[in-house]
């Protein structure tokens, strides 16, 4: 009969688990911190939020970036999970809309080794066709810059590839009216 109340506390624990992981803040199987948000059409998205935060002087070397792993690395402009494109509040931006109904926004990468970076991405929520990245050449081990433009708004997976390292975060983009 004992091992009767550790089996039903097991299961429990694993009930427990299962329900924290689809949680707001859970994190993902890279151990990336989630957030949910939802879409334009009311789906949830899972979108990665930071996982550090950065001194602002912390300059374009590695610790200057607010998620990835040690070989790549971005620094998402957003605490939430969600790019807000248009003029913010204060007057700044997060991104552009262009003439076309397009999202641009400029996203810093760091990556640890002189392999190229590539980038790709696609819509999570519904069908839409993938999102283009523009990746100067000339900068090489270090710092990256790019401009990543969303198709439409929605809920997008982003995947950074250099040579063996990759890094996937997901984003709900959106427009300000």
């Amino acid at each position: 009969m004992t091992s009767r109340p550790a089996r039903v506390g097991a299961h429990i624990g694993v009930v427990l688990f299962a329900f924290a992981g689809s949680t707001t803040g859970a994190r993902d199987a890279a151990g990336a911190v989630m957030q949910s948000a939802s879409t334009s059409g009311g789906a949830s998205c899972a979108a990665t939020v930071p996982t550090r935060t950065v001194k602002p002087d912390a300059g374009f070397g590695r610790n200057g970036f607010n998620f990835g792993t040690g070989s790549l690395r971005v620094h998402l402009n957003w605490s939430d999970g969600v790019l807000r494109a248009g003029t913010l509040a204060d007057g700044g931006s997060m991104a552009t809309i262009n003439r076309d109904g397009t999202v641009r926004t400029k996203v810093g990468w760091w990556v640890g080794s002189a392999n190229k970076l590539v980038i790709a991405g696609r819509r999570l929520d519904r069908a839409a066709t993938p999102l283009q990245a523009s990746i100067p050449s000339g900068y090489g081990l270090g710092f990256q810059p790019t401009a990543l433009t969303f198709p439409t708004v929605g809920c997008w997976r982003v995947v950074g590839k250099a040579g063996t390292a990759r890094l996937t975060f997901v984003v709900k983009v959106t427009k300000l009216k």
